[in-house]
Protein backbone atom coordinates (compact mmCIF):
# COMPACT_ATOMS: atom_id res chain seq x y z
CA UNK A 1 0.00 0.00 0.00
CA UNK A 2 1.46 3.30 -0.95
CA UNK A 3 1.62 5.58 1.97
CA UNK A 4 0.28 9.20 1.82
CA UNK A 5 3.23 11.53 2.91
CA UNK A 6 1.93 14.74 5.08
CA UNK A 7 4.07 18.09 4.18
CA UNK A 8 6.73 19.08 6.02
CA UNK A 9 4.45 22.39 7.02
CA UNK A 10 2.08 20.31 8.81
CA UNK A 11 4.52 18.34 10.32
CA UNK A 12 6.14 20.87 11.91
CA UNK A 13 2.97 22.86 12.80
CA UNK A 14 1.75 19.62 14.77
CA UNK A 15 5.14 19.09 16.44
CA UNK A 16 4.88 22.77 18.42
CA UNK A 17 1.13 22.44 19.51
CA UNK A 18 2.28 18.81 20.79
CA UNK A 19 5.37 20.38 22.55
CA UNK A 20 3.41 22.81 23.93
CA UNK A 21 0.15 21.92 24.26
CA UNK A 22 -1.01 24.93 23.06
CA UNK A 23 -1.80 26.42 19.54
CA UNK A 24 -1.27 29.66 20.65
CA UNK A 25 2.60 28.81 21.42
CA UNK A 26 3.07 26.92 18.47
CA UNK A 27 1.53 29.98 16.51
CA UNK A 28 4.19 32.62 17.88
CA UNK A 29 6.94 30.14 17.74
CA UNK A 30 6.87 29.25 14.20
CA UNK A 31 5.72 32.96 12.90
CA UNK A 32 2.03 32.82 11.41
CA UNK A 33 -1.34 32.54 13.16
CA UNK A 34 -3.87 30.43 15.69
CA UNK A 35 -5.80 29.69 12.46
CA UNK A 36 -2.89 28.40 10.46
CA UNK A 37 -1.34 26.33 12.78
CA UNK A 38 -4.92 24.72 13.52
CA UNK A 39 -5.36 24.44 9.82
CA UNK A 40 -1.99 22.56 9.37
CA UNK A 41 -2.75 20.08 11.98
CA UNK A 42 -6.15 18.90 10.94
CA UNK A 43 -4.71 18.76 7.41
CA UNK A 44 -2.18 16.53 9.15
CA UNK A 45 -4.79 14.39 10.50
CA UNK A 46 -7.06 14.12 7.18
CA UNK A 47 -3.96 13.06 5.25
CA UNK A 48 -3.02 10.38 7.55
CA UNK A 49 -6.46 9.12 8.59
CA UNK A 50 -6.04 9.57 12.10
CA UNK A 51 -7.20 12.06 14.81
CA UNK A 52 -4.04 13.36 16.91
CA UNK A 53 -5.02 16.00 19.28
CA UNK A 54 -8.13 16.08 21.28
CA UNK A 55 -9.16 19.58 21.72
CA UNK A 56 -10.82 22.00 24.34
CA UNK A 57 -11.83 25.24 24.55
CA UNK A 58 -9.04 25.18 27.67
CA UNK A 59 -6.35 22.38 26.48
CA UNK A 60 -4.97 20.15 24.03
CA UNK A 61 -4.13 16.66 24.85
CA UNK A 62 -2.25 14.00 22.48
CA UNK A 63 -4.89 11.26 21.31
CA UNK A 64 -2.76 7.64 22.08
CA UNK A 65 -2.20 7.57 18.55
CA UNK A 66 -0.74 11.35 18.84
CA UNK A 67 1.15 10.18 21.62
CA UNK A 68 3.13 7.16 19.44
CA UNK A 69 3.29 9.70 16.73
CA UNK A 70 4.84 12.62 18.36
CA UNK A 71 8.20 11.23 19.45
CA UNK A 72 9.72 10.39 16.26
CA UNK A 73 8.03 13.67 14.45
CA UNK A 74 10.16 15.82 17.28
CA UNK A 75 13.35 13.97 16.55
CA UNK A 76 13.37 14.58 13.21
CA UNK A 77 11.93 18.15 13.26
CA UNK A 78 14.19 18.96 15.97
CA UNK A 79 17.11 17.82 14.28
CA UNK A 80 16.47 19.57 10.81
CA UNK A 81 15.98 23.19 13.04
CA UNK A 82 19.79 22.12 14.55
CA UNK A 83 20.96 21.43 11.14
CA UNK A 84 19.78 24.56 9.41
CA UNK A 85 20.63 26.54 12.50
CA UNK A 86 24.14 25.07 12.38
CA UNK A 87 25.18 26.08 9.06
CA UNK A 88 23.01 29.64 9.15
CA UNK A 89 25.36 30.51 11.78
CA UNK A 90 29.13 29.43 11.65
CA UNK A 91 30.92 28.57 14.28
CA UNK A 92 31.61 31.35 16.88
CA UNK A 93 35.19 30.52 18.71
CA UNK A 94 35.41 33.54 21.26
CA UNK A 95 31.46 32.33 22.60
CA UNK A 96 31.35 29.75 25.08
CA UNK A 97 28.36 27.47 24.79
CA UNK A 98 26.40 26.09 27.74
CA UNK A 99 24.36 22.89 27.77
CA UNK A 100 21.67 21.83 29.82
CA UNK A 101 18.66 20.68 30.16
CA UNK A 102 15.57 23.53 29.70
CA UNK A 103 14.87 23.21 33.56
CA UNK A 104 18.48 23.94 34.29
CA UNK A 105 19.11 26.83 32.44
CA UNK A 106 15.20 28.65 32.98
CA UNK A 107 15.16 27.75 36.30
CA UNK A 108 18.75 27.90 37.91
CA UNK A 109 21.30 29.03 35.30
CA UNK A 110 19.60 32.12 33.46
CA UNK A 111 19.21 34.14 37.14
CA UNK A 112 22.60 33.71 38.01
CA UNK A 113 24.45 33.87 34.77
CA UNK A 114 24.11 38.02 34.75
CA UNK A 115 26.61 37.94 37.57
CA UNK A 116 29.07 35.90 35.74
CA UNK A 117 29.03 38.07 32.54
CA UNK A 118 29.40 41.20 35.02
CA UNK A 119 32.49 39.83 36.65
CA UNK A 120 33.69 38.33 33.04
CA UNK A 121 33.09 41.00 30.63
CA UNK A 122 35.85 39.78 27.68
CA UNK A 123 33.35 36.36 27.55
CA UNK A 124 30.12 35.84 25.67
CA UNK A 125 28.17 33.03 26.84
CA UNK A 126 25.45 30.93 24.45
CA UNK A 127 22.89 29.04 26.34
CA UNK A 128 21.68 25.82 24.69
CA UNK A 129 18.59 23.91 26.21
CA UNK A 130 17.74 20.05 25.37
CA UNK A 131 14.44 18.62 26.45
CA UNK A 132 15.97 15.16 26.17
CA UNK A 133 18.63 12.91 27.90
CA UNK A 134 21.58 12.15 25.33
CA UNK A 135 20.38 14.94 22.75
CA UNK A 136 23.67 16.38 22.78
CA UNK A 137 24.85 18.56 19.87
CA UNK A 138 28.89 18.05 19.56
CA UNK A 139 28.96 21.43 17.35
CA UNK A 140 27.23 23.56 19.57
CA UNK A 141 28.90 22.27 23.08
CA UNK A 142 31.95 23.01 25.40
CA UNK A 143 30.41 22.35 28.79
CA UNK A 144 27.12 20.66 29.50
CA UNK A 145 25.40 19.86 32.91
CA UNK A 146 23.15 16.56 32.70
CA UNK A 147 21.39 14.41 34.86
CA UNK A 148 22.93 11.42 33.32
CA UNK A 149 25.07 8.75 34.12
CA UNK A 150 28.68 9.08 32.71
CA UNK A 151 28.05 6.84 29.55
CA UNK A 152 29.21 9.02 26.00
CA UNK A 153 33.00 8.24 25.81
CA UNK A 154 32.99 11.76 23.73
CA UNK A 155 32.67 13.50 27.44
CA UNK A 156 34.63 14.19 30.45
CA UNK A 157 32.57 13.58 33.10
CA UNK A 158 32.86 15.39 36.27
CA UNK A 159 30.56 14.49 39.52
CA UNK A 160 28.71 17.83 39.71
CA UNK A 161 25.37 17.93 42.84
CA UNK A 162 23.05 16.27 44.06
CA UNK A 163 19.27 17.63 45.28
CA UNK A 164 16.07 16.49 46.81
CA UNK A 165 12.75 16.70 45.22
CA UNK A 166 9.12 16.97 46.51
CA UNK A 167 5.72 18.42 45.83
CA UNK A 168 4.44 21.72 44.87
CA UNK A 169 1.29 23.42 43.83
CA UNK A 170 -0.28 26.60 43.59
CA UNK A 171 -0.89 28.49 46.90
CA UNK A 172 -5.09 27.89 45.49
CA UNK A 173 -5.18 24.67 46.09
CA UNK A 174 -4.51 24.72 49.73
CA UNK A 175 -7.79 24.78 51.71
CA UNK A 176 -6.03 25.79 55.22
CA UNK A 177 -3.97 29.01 56.23
CA UNK A 178 -1.26 27.19 57.43
CA UNK A 179 0.29 26.34 54.30
CA UNK A 180 -0.22 22.53 54.13
CA UNK A 181 -2.87 19.45 53.99
CA UNK A 182 -3.12 16.20 55.16
CA UNK A 183 -1.13 13.60 53.44
CA UNK A 184 -4.55 11.95 52.53
CA UNK A 185 -6.04 14.99 50.60
CA UNK A 186 -3.57 14.57 47.53
CA UNK A 187 -5.99 11.63 46.37
CA UNK A 188 -7.97 14.49 45.42
CA UNK A 189 -5.75 16.38 43.17
CA UNK A 190 -4.46 15.34 39.49
CA UNK A 191 -0.74 14.45 39.76
CA UNK A 192 1.20 15.55 36.87
CA UNK A 193 4.52 14.52 36.01
CA UNK A 194 7.34 13.84 33.46
CA UNK A 195 8.56 10.96 32.10
CA UNK A 196 11.34 9.19 34.35
CA UNK A 197 15.04 8.62 32.25
CA UNK A 198 18.48 6.24 32.33
CA UNK A 199 15.90 3.57 33.86
CA UNK A 200 15.68 6.00 37.27
CA UNK A 201 12.67 5.01 39.54
CA UNK A 202 9.71 7.16 39.08
CA UNK A 203 9.65 10.67 41.11
CA UNK A 204 6.39 9.98 42.24
CA UNK A 205 6.73 6.52 42.91
CA UNK A 206 9.89 7.21 44.95
CA UNK A 207 8.05 10.06 46.80
CA UNK A 208 4.77 8.30 47.57
CA UNK A 209 6.61 5.27 49.03
CA UNK A 210 8.63 7.56 51.60
CA UNK A 211 5.30 9.34 52.41
CA UNK A 212 3.47 5.72 52.79
CA UNK A 213 1.12 6.22 50.24
CA UNK A 214 -0.10 3.92 48.02
CA UNK A 215 0.02 4.62 43.88
CA UNK A 216 -3.23 2.73 43.51
CA UNK A 217 -5.04 5.57 45.53
CA UNK A 218 -3.67 8.24 43.43
CA UNK A 219 -5.33 9.86 40.22
CA UNK A 220 -2.52 10.59 37.46
CA UNK A 221 -2.58 13.94 35.60
CA UNK A 222 -0.96 14.71 31.90
CA UNK A 223 2.87 13.68 31.47
CA UNK A 224 4.83 16.70 30.68
CA UNK A 225 8.61 16.86 28.00
CA UNK A 226 10.12 18.79 30.44
CA UNK A 227 9.67 20.34 33.75
CA UNK A 228 9.21 24.64 32.47
CA UNK A 229 5.85 22.80 30.96
CA UNK A 230 4.78 21.27 34.17
CA UNK A 231 5.83 24.19 36.16
CA UNK A 232 3.19 26.41 34.03
CA UNK A 233 0.45 23.77 34.59
CA UNK A 234 1.46 24.08 38.37
CA UNK A 235 1.03 27.53 38.55
CA UNK A 236 -2.33 27.54 36.47
CA UNK A 237 -3.49 25.39 39.55
CA UNK A 238 -4.05 22.57 37.19
CA UNK A 239 -2.58 20.01 39.48
CA UNK A 240 0.09 19.12 41.61
CA UNK A 241 4.05 17.81 40.65
CA UNK A 242 7.43 16.37 41.90
CA UNK A 243 10.21 19.66 41.83
CA UNK A 244 13.70 19.72 42.05
CA UNK A 245 14.75 21.76 45.25
CA UNK A 246 16.91 23.92 43.18
CA UNK A 247 14.77 24.89 40.28
CA UNK A 248 11.44 25.69 42.55
CA UNK A 249 13.31 27.44 44.92
CA UNK A 250 13.05 31.19 43.54
CA UNK A 251 8.81 30.12 42.83
CA UNK A 252 8.47 28.95 46.82
CA UNK A 253 10.07 32.24 47.96
CA UNK A 254 8.21 34.91 45.99
CA UNK A 255 4.98 32.67 46.73
CA UNK A 256 3.86 31.22 43.45
CA UNK A 257 4.58 27.99 44.29
CA UNK A 258 3.71 26.64 47.80
CA UNK A 259 4.77 23.07 49.47
CA UNK A 260 1.76 20.98 50.75
CA UNK A 261 4.11 18.66 52.30
CA UNK A 262 7.22 18.72 54.36
CA UNK A 263 8.48 15.24 53.02
CA UNK A 264 11.11 15.07 50.72
CA UNK A 265 13.61 12.78 49.07
CA UNK A 266 16.52 12.34 47.26
CA UNK A 267 16.53 12.78 43.52
CA UNK A 268 16.85 9.86 41.57
CA UNK A 269 19.80 10.32 39.81
CA UNK A 270 22.67 12.75 40.43
CA UNK A 271 23.90 15.50 37.94
CA UNK A 272 27.34 15.70 36.09
CA UNK A 273 29.33 18.16 34.36
CA UNK A 274 30.22 17.45 30.73
CA UNK A 275 33.58 18.73 28.76
CA UNK A 276 34.33 17.62 25.21
CA UNK A 277 37.87 15.12 25.16
CA UNK A 278 39.44 16.59 22.73
CA UNK A 279 38.92 19.98 22.84
CA UNK A 280 41.56 22.87 22.62
CA UNK A 281 42.84 24.45 26.17
CA UNK A 282 40.09 27.15 26.97
CA UNK A 283 40.46 29.39 29.91
CA UNK A 284 37.53 31.13 29.65
CA UNK A 285 36.05 27.53 30.05
CA UNK A 286 37.57 26.64 33.10
CA UNK A 287 37.11 30.23 34.37
CA UNK A 288 33.11 29.10 34.10
CA UNK A 289 33.08 25.78 35.08
CA UNK A 290 35.17 27.09 38.96
CA UNK A 291 31.92 29.87 38.94
CA UNK A 292 29.58 26.83 38.31
CA UNK A 293 30.86 24.89 41.07
CA UNK A 294 31.03 27.94 43.44
CA UNK A 295 27.73 28.88 42.76
CA UNK A 296 26.39 24.99 43.20
CA UNK A 297 28.32 25.14 46.62
CA UNK A 298 26.84 27.97 47.33
CA UNK A 299 23.17 26.94 46.94
CA UNK A 300 21.57 25.32 50.27
CA UNK A 301 19.26 23.31 47.65
CA UNK A 302 22.22 21.45 46.48
CA UNK A 303 24.63 18.99 47.15
CA UNK A 304 28.65 18.65 45.74
CA UNK A 305 29.11 14.45 45.63
CA UNK A 306 31.96 13.32 44.41
CA UNK A 307 31.92 9.56 42.27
Amino acid sequence: MKTQMPTLVSLRAFEAVARHRSFRKAADEICVTHAAVSHQVKALETSIGVKLLERTSRSVELTPAGEQYYPPIREHIQGIVKATRRIQTPEEPDVLLVQSYASFNTMWLQPRLAEFLQDNPDTRVRIVSTFEDGDYDMHRFDVGVFNAPPFDKRFDYSPLFETDIYPVCAPEALNSSNGGMPLEELSNFLLLSIPNTWNEPDDWDCWLDAAGLDRGTMKFGSIFDNYPLVREAVLNNHGISVARAPFCARDLERGRLVRPFDISVPEPGRWYLATQKERAPNPKLDTFVDWLFEQIEADPTMRLFRA
